[in-house]
């Protein structure tokens, strides 16, 4: 018999892009056209993944395949995290993947991860330990179990890592063939070296570790799976995923029937690969998955259940690199990539270094030992122990709810615990988190010390650093900065690391009065709000007075600003005069001292009635200097505002081209028959206009779809423009229509079991829309809505399969569900089919 088995493990990871005052990662503008980078790969590699096409020979869908069902595969906690707010579906799908290979192998797919993506053999032993900690907790919160093994970031690893991964019970882990040094058979007494990637990755291994004498501990070890080198690099590299059938071979080729025992032919790569990095690789992968691998005598597995059913019967020695530090997938010189300019490098220019990378390291050790000395003199009047209060932390990560706050003070605080107390805890906290994720791997991988992923360390850093010196008094940045500047941009207009923190990282700083800022100019623009949540901010409002003077508009103000993370709580008072140069200035007060808000607002009051000067009297004397203006405004926000302001100047410009539109229009269709070209007033105008239309009438649809269609405006503009040549921003429009489908979409889904009459209704609806999206020529993405119909389909069969009585079926849904899936490009000839009246024989 053929023991041939598969295994393919994605480590599906984004490093963090989190603004570290806010919680919140801002607008990307090279994701473009997507808000950010996590949100490009979700849509191009997370969820494709979760729903993968399975087409026929003309392209029509088949099935759709969750790939995480039948892959090993493990998911950075951060980005976890993230998935679970902005993309849940694909989240459960995840969930969902490891649930059905447990109950299919007995061991699910999902590995942990080391919570941030650091270099372990570079940490220091406390930082191992609560990383592990950390990434275990994280798992089990979300997959209900315990995890057999731990993914390593770029599977950077030395012994003092393989040591901790024991202590909290992890059974296996995967490295690269070229991180082994030399194996021998169990009681065997000559090793044999397969260092240089010469290892055979067809089966597992077992690392014991040795005591301080270098003898061998028998009860300590970790099992170890090196993938197939070769095939991960094709994968990840070449073109191995251009053809389902190629990937398949490939596979099969590496079977050696000679060897007469089970054999693992199992990859690593990085996930995104599988979509992002090559495009409808996770397609190639589906098929693979489904019926490829099958098809050539190939069984998959995962290496949970691969490692009981086959135990290893060699142990092996690992390469711990030139110098002994540890060895990863994805440096020739073990960790130097991180600390050295080792030669590793990816998107520099010619002449370029990374000598940067060293002083680097050097200056966040510096500051990690500041922070860690903070921690335990400040730490040690709140916690009974800090570095388990650390530890144990990742709770109030995965749980930031009052209650549970106030439960871990409990389990980790001193006595008498109160609420200052309980701030600066969280923030003594905070500083350490921010000081683990200032060493995540990106940081050092890329070519220069000015990359966005060096800078955004650097802001962790920052973050750190002002929690630091708030909770302990002591100045710290500049001793930072000091041992930062002795590592050199290439770009000689970035200079040396104290440069590139100073203009790239301390602007970014923030604290509650910008907080206040935001809220004050957003409320005089948009329209007061008396509670609203601005990232990981509450803002409570109790006084708020809007004043108007001609075509000026002023406010005033009294709030309370929360934050949701270090719950600090201040109040504040603000004041806002609209100019011309800035547009707008904010007086910010933290009201340490309270001030009457009605003096203040009669006194304002009484100034502007004489003179602007005057009023910003007022506001300098009660509120003092600290002014901000529309430019400290959170990034995310200042377009909408910007839009806000020109509004009313838009509208009277509209209404000015619509008229120029109107009253030229029988002159401008006659002169362009007769061969005259349209001028380009003319031609802005009509353009103009009627976008502006055809955005409005596209709104109406989502509200009436069968009002909006008879009105016939949409067809009348798309008419003309085509007649006429006027260009359309049909991509505008577009994402409009996508929202209506997928809306649509999920109706239909939700009122499963509501009665035919219904849903028949909503699928008529559906399948008119999409005829009239034809008609106009609008190519909608229907990824969302094939995703959905899928779901319904294979509902609907289980439901078929319960309604069958004797030789007939009554059908649970409606048969014209069939039509709307046929046009949705699904393969309907596998599914039954049924007359109209709802009985088969």
């Amino acid at each position: 018999m053929k023991e041939a088995y598969v295994a393919i493990h994605g480590h599906f990871y984004q490093p963090p892009r989190e603004n570290p005052w806010l919680e919140f990662i801002e607008t990307e503008e090279s994701a473009f056209p997507f808000h950010d980078w996590n949100e490009r790969v979700a849509v191009e590699c997370y969820r494709p993944n979760a729903h993968a096409r399975i087409l026929d020979h003309r392209g029509r869908i088949l099935d759709l395949l969750n790939n995480y069902s039948f892959i090993s595969f493990n998911f950075g906690p951060t980005l976890l995290s993230w998935l679970e707010k902005q993309f849940p579906s694909v989240y459960r799908k995840i969930l969902e993947a490891d649930r059905e290979s447990l109950k299919r192998w007995g061991y699910g797919n999902a590995m942990a991860q080391v919570y941030n993506h650091i270099i372990m053999p570079l940490a220091n032993e406390r930082d191992k330990e609560t990383e592990v900690l950390w990434g275990i907790e994280d798992f089990e919160k979300r997959f209900h179990r315990k995890p057999d093994a731990m993914w390593l970031p770029e599977t950077a690893v030395d012994h003092p890592t393989l040591r901790v991964l024991i202590k909290h019970g992890m059974r296996y882990l995967i490295l690269s063939p070229l991180q082994a040094s030399r194996i021998r058979p169990f009681e065997g007494k000559r090793w044999i070296d397969v260092s240089r990637g010469r290892i055979d990755p067809t089966q597992p291994y077992r690392c014991f570790l040795k005591d301080p004498s270098g003898k061998k501990v028998f009860d300590q070890f970790i099992d170890i799976f090196f993938y197939e080198g070769a095939i991960s690099r094709e994968v990840a590299f070449g073109d191995l995923l251009r053809n389902g059938d190629l990937f398949c071979d490939r596979f099969a080729k590496v079977y050696i029937p000679s060897k007469k025992r089970p054999q693992l032919i199992h990859i690593a790569t990085d996930g995104e690969t599988y979509g992002h990095h090559k495009k409808f690789g996770e397609m190639a992968l589906a098929y693979a998955l489904q019926e490829g691998f099958s098809s050539r005598g190939l069984e998959l597995i995962n290496h949970g259940a691969y490692l009981k059913r086959f135990p290893p019967t060699y142990e092996v020695e690992i390469d711990e690199g030139p110098k002994g530090e540890g060895s990863s997938w994805s440096c020739a010189h073990g960790v130097e990539r991180w600390k050295e300019d080792c030669g590793c490098s990816t998107g520099g220019k010619e002449g370029w270094n990374q000598k940067w990378r060293k002083p680097l390291r050097e200056s966040l050790n510096f500051l990690r030992e500041e922070l860690n000395s903070i921690f335990e003199e400040e730490g040690g009047k709140i916690f009974n122990d800090v570095w388990e209060a650390r530890n144990g932390y990742i709770g109030v990560l995965l749980d930031r709810t009052p209650e549970n706050v106030e439960r871990f003070f409990e389990r980790y605080g001193v006595s008498n615990q109160n609420m200052e107390v309980t701030i600066k805890g969280l923030k003594l906290l905070e500083m350490e988190r921010h000081g683990l994720l200032m060493f995540t791997s990106c940081g050092w991988f890329f070519a220069d010390l000015s990359g966005l992923e060096t800078v955004q360390v650097l802001r962790y850093a920052g973050r750190a650093i002002q929690l630091a010196e708030e909770v302990s008094g002591r100045r710290i940045e500049e001793r930072f900065l000091d041992h930062l500047a002795e590592a050199k941009s290439n770009i000689p207009d970035m200079g040396d690391g104290r440069q590139v923190y100073e203009h790239l990282v301390k602007p970014k700083w923030m604290g509650f009065d910008q907080v206040v800022n935001h809220f004050a100019i957003s409320s005089l623009i948009m329209g007061k709000e008396t509670e609203k949540k601005i990232y990981s901010f509450q803002v409570n409002c109790s006084e708020f007075e809007r004043i108007e003077r001609g075509n000026r508009v002023f406010a005033l103000g009294s709030l309370e600003v929360s934050s949701e993370i270090t719950l600090e709580s201040k109040n504040f008072l603000f004041g806002v005069i609209p100019f011309k140069k800035w547009l707008f200035q904010t007086w910010v007060l933290e009201q340490k001292d309270p001030i009457h808000f009605d003096l203040l607002k009669d006194k304002f009051i009484d100034a502007i009635n004489r003179s602007e000067e005057e009023a910003v009297q007022v506001l300098n004397s009660y509120l003092g200097n600290c002014i901000l203006t529309v430019h400290d405004i959170f990034k995310e926000e200042r377009q909408t505002l910007f839009q806000k302001l020109i509004e009313g100047e838009l509208d009277e410009h509209r209404r000015l081209y619509a008229g120029l539109f109107n009253k030229t229009r029988e002159m401008v269709e006659a002169l362009i028959k007769e061969g005259f070209e349209i001028p380009l007033e003319i031609r802005m105008a009509a353009e103009m206009t009627l976008n502006d239309r055809l955005w409005h009438e596209a709104q109406s649809l989502e509200v009436d779809l069968n009002g909006t269609l008879e009105r016939g405006e949409i067809d009348r503009i798309i008419r003309e423009a085509r007649e006429f040549g006027y260009r359309l921003n049909m991509e505008k429009v577009n994402e409009i229509f996508h929202k209506i489908l997928n809306k649509k979409m999920r109706l239909l889904q939700e009122t499963k079991g509501t009665g035919w009459e219904r849903q028949s209704q909503q699928v008529k609806e559906i399948l008119t829309f999409l005829d009239w999206m034809e008609r106009w020529g609008f190519e909608l993405s229907k990824e969302e809505a094939q995703n959905r119909m899928n779901e319904m389909l294979d509902e609907c069969m289980e439901e078929l399969d319960k309604c069958w009585v004797g030789e007939v079926a009554r059908m649970p849904f409606p048969p014209n569900l069939f039509t709307l899936a046929e046009r949705l490009g699904f393969n309907v000839d596998r599914y039954p089919k049924f007359p109209q009246n709802n009985v088969a024989i």
